[in-house]
């Protein structure tokens, strides 16, 4: 598996890229206002994303950025993007870069000036922090009122369901999409931060959309062990079924025999997911845990995609109702099949339902290439690493030269580090 790390402005990197060459992009965008990664008089600094001067404009960041991902994406390929809220007024954080706060001793984003990336300075009308520095400006013309939530992800989302910037109203360059699903990210051991009048912030959210409504999708790579009262809440359920025999309707649905219908993988998967974030000892402020990556690449990133049709190979399931006892037939397609038995009246026996994965479909060319998954804001290489380790080739592309020495730290000799060519020498000089 190959793992290719690509330094520079993700809008000219993602140029080199071919059409339809990714399978599935997995990124998290640096949130709006919340955080620099970049020192204010880095000379690359004017392309770091999230320093927009209102919400709208960031959002239209994001549907341009997503017009390029959807022309390297596939035809049967998948869009996932973890995007967290930001406050008005305070820089979104508040008393959060203070000492003891989430954000103690990180940079943050100042209002620009002028153009994108521009440091604020003293004099300019920026009100001053206890330490003497500027605090961003979060607040004005185009924000909500301070300390209110700005509403990024959902946004975002339903921008692109409508194909329309809804903060501007002008059509958005990426087009229409097809939102799957707004996945929770529920985090269990949330930093404490600024509360003041509101509750601990615990939850991102995961936007996943895609152009095709045949996009490629594995639920049984990612199933779950089912819950063990599964089949009691089926059993209570047949209570108020019309079709079976209403003494077996009234009040009596424990004794009922039922069906066994649940998938041998498991249960899929719901749209909240707990998983704990991770300490990280390298010097990077926003690293997600591997664990966020592994379900979308493994039901949304196939492991192998024809060179010739482009056609991904796919899952091939055969479902099989059986009855669960021996010599007895299915004479109804319902979930309890009715036998006559000699000597007696009808009885309602259990229907077992079987799952088999016979193969995998093959277009018949033979000329196969392994999934690609692309994060075009890779830092540390987290996304890389989760596709390495589950047999996908990988594209990250970052604007921070010092992220490929912590993402080699990772991936080792794995990671084929790109530095580009000018303006991305640039960055190396200055590194």
């Amino acid at each position: 598996m190959t793992a290719r790390l690509l330094i520079g402005d993700v809008h000219q990197r993602l140029e080199e890229l071919p059409d339809r060459s990714v399978d599935l992009c997995m990124t998290s965008p640096p949130f709006l206002a919340l955080r620099s990664y970049l020192p204010d008089d880095h000379p690359l600094k004017r392309y770091e994303i999230g320093a927009e001067r209102t919400p709208a404009a960031f959002i239209d960041t994001l549907l341009t950025l997503t017009a390029e991902l959807a022309r390297v994406l596939a035809p049967h390929g998948s869009l996932c993007v973890e995007l967290g809220d930001t406050y008005a007024g305070s820089g979104g954080a508040g008393g959060d870069y203070r000492k003891g706060g989430l954000r103690d001793g990180q940079p943050v984003f100042r209002q620009a000036d002028g153009d994108r990336g521009k440091p604020q300075t003293k004099g300019t009308g920026g009100p001053l922090n206890r330490g003497g520095g500027l605090v961003p400006l979060n607040a004005g013309p185009g924000w909500p009122l301070p300390k209110s939530l700005t509403g990024i992800p959902t946004l975002y989302a339903w921008s692109l369901a409508y194909g329309t910037n809804l903060l501007t109203g002008q059509p958005s360059p990426a087009g229409q999409w097809r939102i799957r699903n707004l996945v929770h990210w529920v985090r269990p051991n949330p930093p404490v931060g600024a509360l003041g009048d509101k509750f601990r912030p615990a939850t991102s959210y995961l936007i996943v959309a895609c152009k095709s409504a045949k996009r490629w999708f594995d639920l049984d790579a990612v199933r779950q062990p089912a819950s063990p009262n599964t089949k009691q809440r089926v059993a209570k359920g047949s209570a108020g079924r019309t079709d079976l025999p209403s003494q077996q309707r009234d009040g009596n649905w424990q004794n009922l025999p039922q069906t066994n219908d649940a998938n041998p993988a498991g249960a899929p998967p719901l749209d909240w997911w707990k998983i704990t974030t991770r300490g990280y000892k390298g010097s990077h402020y926003a690293v997600y845990p591997p664990e966020l990556c592994e379900r979308p690449i493994k039901a949304m990133c196939p492991e192998r995609v024809c060179t010739v049709c482009g056609e991904p190979s796919r899952r091939i399931v055969n479902k099989i109702r059986r009855p669960s006892s021996p010599g007895c037939r299915l004479d109804s397609p319902s979930v309890l099949a009715k036998q006559a038995v000699t000597g007696g009246g009808p009885m309602w026996l259990r229907a077992d339902t079987t799952y088999e994965t016979l193969g995998w479909s093959d277009c018949g060319h033979n000329q196969w290439r392994p999934g690609v998954v692309l994060d075009p804001f890779a830092g540390t290489g987290t996304t890389l690493l989760v596709a390495h380790n589950n047999n996908r080739d990988s594209i990250g592309i970052d604007l921070d030269i010092r992220n490929a020495a912590l993402a080699s730290q990772r991936l080792g000799e794995n990671l084929q580090i790109d530095y580009g060519t000018t303006p991305n020498q640039i960055l190396m000089d200055n590194a």
